[in-house]
């Protein structure tokens, strides 16, 4: 084989390797999901949105008790699913976590029942503060769509505090909390009469551990359901 034939090949061979790399770098993952019930493991019909983090430059909407699409190598999902009846469900999706290019799951949803309570988990405090962060939004914003779904349901706004400090400054604070939380949702859309508050300051907290981590779960804001 002459040395110019040889070269050729040579070429050929690192351009189609070269391809094929660029291929698996650019590989989609399926998502696909069941949603249930959380009680009865019945199908639940929901509504169900996707969109690429952290700017969102792809979204996709639609109905119904599955889903799937197709997301990159290396990208972060956020889906949110609401339906009537349940609870809103939100999680972060991760191309990372595939299995042989694959991502399978079953979402239960749970209902909402009277008296029930939801933790707002994503809804951060900053210390000895009322503000509500623009990470914060998105949880709100599937309870906005729970609400507008489910328009019968009313809720109490339930604030607490880190027990740590003056219980009297607490106790206001959780009441400015919960206040926030209600203007928020009532400039969405929702109804004030549906929404009452209570405050709690720093008489129930979830941890009396001393590190940050137990002291940021202190500084909440819970739903309770009244009525449905």
């Amino acid at each position: 084989m002459g040395f110019n034939r040889m070269f050729g090949v040579l070429v050929a061979v690192c351009i189609c390797f070269g391809a094929a790399a660029q291929n698996e770098d650019t590989t989609l993952v399926m998502v696909k999901a069941d949603i249930i019930d959380a009680d009865t493991r019945e199908p639940v019909k929901a509504k169900i949105k996707y969109e690429s983090l952290p700017y969102g430059s792809k979204i996709g909407v639609f109905s119904g008790n599955s889903f799937s699409f197709n997301i990159e190598n290396g990208s972060d999902y956020a889906v949110m699913i609401t339906a009537d009846g349940y609870s809103p469900y939100s999680e972060t999706i991760k191309a990372s976590d595939a299995t042989d290019r694959r991502i399978f799951k079953t979402i239960e949803l749970k209902p909402t029942g009277v008296n029930k309570l939801i933790r707002l988990e994503k809804l951060i405090f900053a210390l000895g503060r009322a503000e509500i962060t623009d990470a914060s939004h998105q949880e709100l914003d599937e309870l906005v769509e729970m609400l507008k779904q489910n328009e019968n349901i009313t809720i109490q706004l339930e604030g607490h505090t880190d027990f740590r400090g003056n219980a009297k400054q607490n106790m206001k604070l959780s009441e400015e909390r919960v206040e926030a939380v209600k203007e928020y949702l009532v400039g969405k859309g929702i109804d004030k009469k549906r929404i009452k508050t209570r405050a709690f300051g720093g008489t129930q907290p979830l941890s009396r551990g001393d590190d940050n981590e137990s002291r940021r779960s202190n500084r909440r804001v819970e739903v309770r359901i009244l009525s449905n």
